[in-house]
């Protein structure tokens, strides 16, 4: 069983890393449960819903880190890396060996999900429960995993985010207005 997991982490650091270089430390999920009380779907067969935490750890003075801003100004563990969280939510066929060895992976807009109102024709819900919210099933008959992790810090609790340390300098937090692609916030969280 850990042995999934691990697999599941890898999976996770490869979606991530495409601009920098991050290590899964640890992989704890909070939340195991059957999908729709372990409806079948299609020859893929009942769903589990995996939700929890990636925990991150990268290092600042890896050539390929250099363009995260104030990394070096972040507090490092015992080994020198920043460690960072993000939270994941993982749909995935319950016997692994039915599904069809495929990960979709949604960058969600603000903490948000849409893959399964996109392509299940579902209803929206940050936490699907219902058989509205898992609309039609199609992916999910054809034995796709799907995955969502945040990567945003300055959404709000409750949505899919990601929790990043402070840089300091000298001691004092750096923190301020950012602006990404027309997006104002002024929440005092790294910059």
């Amino acid at each position: 069983m850990r042995l999934k997991f691990v697999a599941t982490g890898a999976l996770f650091v490869a979606a991530l890393s495409t601009g920098l270089q991050a290590r899964v430390v640890n992989l704890r999920v909070d939340r195991r449960q059957a999908v729709l009380s372990g409806k079948s779907f299609g020859a893929a067969g009942p769903y589990e819903r995996l939700v929890g935490k990636v925990e991150f750890a990268l290092d600042p003075d890896l050539p390929i880190n250099q363009n995260i801003v104030d990394l070096k100004l972040a507090p490092r563990n015992q080994r020198g890396e920043v460690e960072f969280t993000a939270d994941f939510y993982l749909l995935k066929p319950v016997d692994a060996a039915r599904g069809n060895g495929r990960l979709l992976y949604e960058v969600g807009n603000r903490g948000g999900k849409s893959m399964l109102q996109r392509f299940q024709n579902a209803r929206g819900s940050r936490d699907p429960t219902t058989e509205a919210e898992f609309g039609d099933g199609a992916l999910m008959k054809q034995g796709y995993t799907l995955l969502w992790m945040g990567w945003q810090w300055d959404v709000p609790e409750g949505q899919m985010r990601m929790d990043m340390p402070i840089a300091t300098d000298h001691g004092k937090p750096i923190t301020g207005l950012v602006r990404a692609g027309g997006l104002t916030t002024s929440d005092p969280r790294p910059i």
